[in-house]
């Protein structure tokens, strides 16, 4: 199957998902970032503990394809801060400002536009750039079950138990503390219900 088409198969109902969940919503972003409304922080934790004990299962059955990218030091640190700030400062990763952007958000629109000048910069100047982000502290293609010399599953399944384990601990001392009262309850805390 062509790869873009497969990618639209896939995208269409997890923007959906994202839309209909409310998790397209910047105001969840924020309040996460600002470490005031964990419920997408808990959803985060859930989708990586099971991705990596997934894909681990299948790469070990030989039914995934696995390709690690090199790690270069400096253009992930420049990257991951450039993303962050951009994050932070609209609300917005890339999946969920698609999302936004299909649901009519403005904001949500100005955040691709956004990205897609930025990726048009970093491509234009990426022979200048190139260089000073690649070559130095170009570690190769490392993991940590390379480094520990052990199976991915090893890692991958104490990594899945501490994921399910933190979102368990979250979950009762949500049951502890109580509800939210209704006359207290914000209208943001709406979406995802479930999470809290």
């Amino acid at each position: 199957m062509n790869p873009l088409l497969l990618g639209l198969l896939i995208g269409l109902p997890f923007g959906a998902v994202l839309v209909l969940s409310g998790l397209a919503d910047p105001k969840l972003i924020i309040g996460m970032l600002r470490l005031k409304d964990l419920r997408l922080l808990k959803l985060l934790v859930t989708a990586i503990g099971a991705g990596i004990v997934g894909i681990a299962l299948l790469d070990s059955a030989g039914l995934a394809n696995t390709s690690i990218k090199t790690t270069h030091v400096i253009a992930n640190l420049a990257g991951g801060a450039i993303f962050g700030l951009g994050f932070a400062i609209s609300g917005y990763c890339p999946g969920t400002a698609l999302a936004g952007a299909a649901e009519g958000r403005r904001d949500a629109l100005f955040a691709v536009l956004g990205g897609l000048l930025g990726t048009a910069l970093f491509t234009a100047l990426f022979g200048f750039l190139g260089p000073a982000l690649i070559e130095p502290l170009s570690l190769g293609k490392i993991t940590i079950p390379s480094i520990l010399g052990v199976p991915a599953l090893l890692v991958a399944l104490p990594a899945g138990a501490a994921a399910a384990f933190a979102v368990y601990k979250w979950k009762t001392a949500a049951e502890t503390s109580g509800p939210v009262p209704a006359e207290t309850r914000r209208p943001e805390d709406s979406p995802v219900e479930v999470l809290h």
